[in-house]
């Protein structure tokens, strides 16, 4: 758990892990120098814990990027299960994602949520895009998606199996690097297994201190430049050079370790993936006419298909034919 000034939704969070019907083996808290209630929040709940509760306190703050990988680096169980000071677990959460641990090929969990507003009242259901309950196989999914960390059991050897001081530029906000349920996801599905759990397993508060909320993210708008497309499109060349470069140069070892590791079809997927992000660089840099026959070209050449899957990306190619049309 990372924490930061919670106090005001932190109580329900540890009353919650309380009330698990399959216990945690630890509570890991990394708290980024709160100075409200949370420090004594989180000391008195200690003291009646059922489990052992861990606290370290990070002066000056980290971030909360950093915040969770500090509390997942002390964490000593098999597997890591992030949690956020302001949700509510449903009391069978770890119980649901333990019945896949034993299984040697999944390397994550991830499952729905419920949306709860600040008082508690449910106004949704985030799916994450999970329909059914299952295994998917290794790089199942788009290269640079991830599931919200809340939802995401990894297991703990994956967050190992790269310093985290390696971690790619954040292509969402290149100002940092990547975020610690984005890390975990692109290790986790390239060395191994997903589980998905179609049942919402946490309440997923939504207030107005919410560092991000459900289904917000970054979108081009229907304006858009080509200089600001080339803006966005760079922190993902960088990104994804990188996500290609670590997977090369995982050692030799790794295949013993991740039995469902595929070396050869991981760099196939993050190199058609680079490509990928390099051509569209190269279109929205040209002149109309060519970029509109780079952009065809790419489309008969497969540029345009998913690097995971061969599905094309059909609303990709539509913004940027439309880009490259313009002046």
């Amino acid at each position: 758990m990372a924490t930061y000034n919670g106090e005001r939704f932190l109580p329900a969070q540890l009353e919650s892990l309380e009330r698990q019907s399959f216990a945690p083996f630890e509570l890991v808290v990394s708290d980024d120098d709160s100075s409200d209630g949370t420090d004594e929040i989180i000391a008195r709940f200690a003291e009646r814990a059922p489990f052992p509760v861990r606290v370290h306190k990070n002066r000056p703050g980290l971030g909360f990027r950093d915040n969770f990988l500090r509390a997942a680096a002390m964490a000593t169980g098999g597997w890591i299960a992030f949690c956020d000071q302001d949700d509510v677990w449903r009391a069978d959460k770890l119980e649901r994602c333990a019945a896949f641990t034993a299984l040697p090929d999944v390397t994550q969990i991830a499952h729905q949520a419920n949306l709860i507003g600040p008082d508690g009242e449910t106004v949704g259901v985030f799916d994450q895009g999970i329909r059914q309950s299952g295994i998917k196989p290794p790089l199942a999914y788009d290269v640079w998606a991830t599931f919200w960390g809340f939802s995401m059991v990894v297991r703990h050897d994956v967050l190992r199996a790269v310093p985290v001081e390696r971690r790619y530029v954040d292509y969402i906000d290149p100002r940092h690097r990547i975020a610690h349920d984005r890390w975990a996801f692109f290790l986790a599905q390239t060395l191994g297994c997903t589980a998905e759990i179609a049942e919402p397993l946490v309440d997923y508060r939504q207030h107005g201190a919410n560092l991000f909320g459900a289904g917000r993210g970054r979108r081009s708008g229907p304006t858009e430049s080509r200089d600001g497309a080339i803006e966005k499109n760079r922190p993902y060349i960088a990104a994804t050079r990188q996500m290609l470069d670590i997977v090369r140069s995982l050692p030799a070892t790794t295949e013993a370790q991740f039995p469902a590791f595929d070396r050869a079809r991981a760099e196939a997927v993050y190199l058609h993936a680079l490509c990928q992000v390099e051509a569209r660089d190269r279109i929205y840099g040209g002149k109309a006419v060519a970029s509109a026959m780079l952009c065809l070209r790419g489309l008969s050449a497969g540029l345009y298909r998913n690097a995971q899957n061969d599905t094309t990306r059909w609303r990709s190619f539509l913004k940027d034919l439309s880009l490259s049309l313009r002046n």
